[in-house]
C-alpha cells in the first residue's frame, strides 16, 4: 500500500496507463505534422486530443488518492521512451502502424493486469484504454497506402520487427515490482522470461492485430 492509501498494483498500473496515454498523445501529434494531406493531419490531431483527455482522467484519479501522477508514471518513462525511439517510423505510413501496433500492445499489458485492480480503478482503466477510432483510421490509411506492393511488403516487415522489440521492453516492464504484482495470478509474481504465459499472450494478439491490417 502506498502512502496516498492506492494498493501499490493499482499506483503501477495507473502509472502505466497514465504514461502510455501521455506518450500516445505525443506521438499522435508528431504524426499529425508528418501527414501528407489535411484530413490525415485532422484526425491524428483529434485523437491525440482524446488521448490527452484520458492522461488528464487518470492523473485526477491519482491526485484523488493522494499520489502524484509523475510519481506514479516514473518506472515506465525511460522505458516507454527508449521503446518508442525504437520503434520510430522512417515515413508517415511506417508511423502509424508503429503507433497503433505499439498501442495495441500496452492495452494488452494492461488489460491483463485489469483482474488485480478495485472496482472504480478497474472501470477507469477499462474507459481509458478502450479504442478512439484510431484503429479503424489506421487500418483504412494502411489499406490505402499497401496497393503499392513494395509499400505493402516493407510495412509487413515492419510490423514484425516491431514485435521482438516491443516485447524486450514489456519484459523488462515487467520486472517493475507494482506491475508484476498486479499481473499475478496467484500471488506470485508473474514470470518474465520468454516463455511466459502472459508474453504469449501478447504476442498472439499482436500477430491477430497484424493479419487485421493485411501485414
Amino acid at each position: 500500500m502506498s502512502d496516498g492509501g492506492v494498493r501499490d498494483e493499482s499506483r503501477a498500473l495507473l502509472g502505466l496507463v497514465a504514461y502510455g496515454e501521455l506518450a500516445a498523445f505525443s506521438r499522435l501529434a508528431a504524426d499529425a505534422q508528418r501527414a501528407p494531406d489535411l484530413a490525415g493531419r485532422i484526425e491524428l490531431a483529434t485523437l491525440a486530443a482524446v488521448e490527452m483527455d484520458h492522461f488528464r482522467r487518470v492523473r485526477d484519479h491519482l491526485a484523488e488518492g493522494g499520489v502524484d501522477v509523475a510519481d506514479a508514471m516514473a518506472p515506465f518513462v525511460e522505458r516507454v521512451d527508449r521503446l518508442l525511439r525504437t520503434v520510430a517510423g522512417r515515413d508517415w505510413a511506417e508511423a502509424l502502424v508503429a503507433t497503433t501496433l505499439g498501442r495495441g500492445l500496452v492495452t494488452d499489458l494492461q488489460t491483463e493486469a485489469l483482474e488485480s485492480l478495485d472496482g472504480g480503478d478497474a472501470d477507469l482503466v477499462r474507459e481509458v484504454i478502450a479504442d478512439a477510432g484510431h484503429d479503424a483510421f489506421v487500418a483504412e490509411r494502411i489499406r490505402e497506402a499497401c496497393v503499392d506492393p513494395q509499400v505493402h511488403g516493407r510495412l509487413s516487415m515492419w510490423a514484425r520487427r516491431l514485435l521482438g522489440e516491443a516485447l524486450v521492453a514489456v519484459t523488462e516492464a515487467l520486472a517493475e515490482p507494482g506491475l508484476a504484482a498486479a499481473l499475478a495470478s496467484d500471488g506470485a509474481p508473474a514470470p518474465t522470461g520468454t516463455r511466459s504465459p502472459v508474453l504469449k499472450r501478447l504476442k498472439s494478439a499482436h500477430n491477430k492485430r497484424v493479419a487485421a491490417l493485411g501485414l
